[in-house]
Formats: C-alpha cells, structure tokens, sequence
C-alpha cells in the first residue's frame, strides 16, 4: 500500500477551512480520536481526515500511484466543488505529498 496526504490551508479566509470541513460531513464519518475521522467518500473510498481547527489533512492509500492519481482527482474536484476558484485565484492552498509511512488507522 501507498499513502498520499493533502495539506489544506485558507489563502486569505478561515472561513473556506470550514466550508471544506462542513463538506466533508455530509459523509458517513467514523471518530477515530478527538482530531482524527475515517470519512467514506462514495467516488473515493475511506480517508482519514485530521482536523486540527485551523487547517485539514486528508491521508488516502491505495495499492499502486495510479489509484492514488484517481483518489488525487476525485478529492481535488471535491474541493473544488465545496470551495470553487475566483477570478481573482485560488481560496485554498493544496500541498499534496507522499508519507513514508501509512497512518495507524488504515494498517
């Protein structure tokens, strides 16, 4: 299995890390610890999001970099439907990256 993370930070508003957030609760969640949810997202499949109030990350993993590029795709064009772009540029600042390790929750 392969991890991917995806950092999200407000660019000029905290509001759009809670306009993301209330996104992400239309979906079955499952507490995992104060911070921590297993969210099951039907295109995607589960990810864990850690809320740590003023930014989010999600962590997905998949067998091979070809189903993390589609897990990539499906969660970016949530994001983008939950918080779309301006004339005036983007409203979230996305850092994708590759862990080295797996987080607990999925191993």
């Amino acid at each position: 299995m392969i991890a991917i993370r995806l950092s999200i930070a407000s660019v000029d508003s905290p509001l759009w890390i809670n306009v993301v957030r209330n996104w992400f609760d239309r979906f079955q969640k499952v507490p995992f610890s104060d911070t921590e949810s297993i969210v099951i997202i039907p295109s995607v499949g589960a990810i864990l999001l850690t809320d740590s109030g003023s930014a989010l990350t999600l962590h997905a993993v998949g067998p091979d970099k070809s189903t993390l590029a589609f897990i990539r795709d499906a969660i970016s064009s949530e994001i983008s439907t939950a918080v779309p772009e301006t004339t005036r540029g983007h409203r979230l600042e996305l850092e994708w990256d590759y862990p080295a390790h797996i987080p607990l929750p999925f191993r």
